[in-house]
């Protein structure tokens, strides 16, 4: 039922292919489906590598990232102009392998 992208994550497929479908069908009901996804999913989250940038920067004495990082977090799910790079998961290099919390 789904191209091989998500589905390809499940260890049961076709548990995942039975939700797709209910989830298609639900969604096909609603007048303005994409306003009900982004109701339900923030567009901007606090992720490793953003904070682990932040607190370099900080260190530096630079609180600027910091700030940034806090303003649009303040309205995730606000599409915000020139904040595109933070709705962004991280690239190779910016892979944070091991934080203090433990995610």
């Amino acid at each position: 039922l789904v191209d091989g992208g998500a589905v390809a994550e499940f260890v049961e497929p076709d548990a995942f292919d039975g939700w797709a479908r209910d989830w298609r069908v639900r969604i096909a009901r609603e007048p303005d489906p994409v306003a009900v996804m982004r109701a339900a999913n923030p567009a901007y989250i606090p992720r490793n590598h953003q904070i682990e940038a932040a607190i370099n920067a900080a260190v530096a004495n630079d609180y600027g990232p910091f700030h940034r990082l806090g303003q649009v977090l303040a309205h995730p799910y606000d599409t915000q102009p020139g904040a595109e790079d933070l709705a962004l998961g991280p690239t190779e290099a910016e892979q944070v392998r091991r934080t203090f919390c433990g995610t």
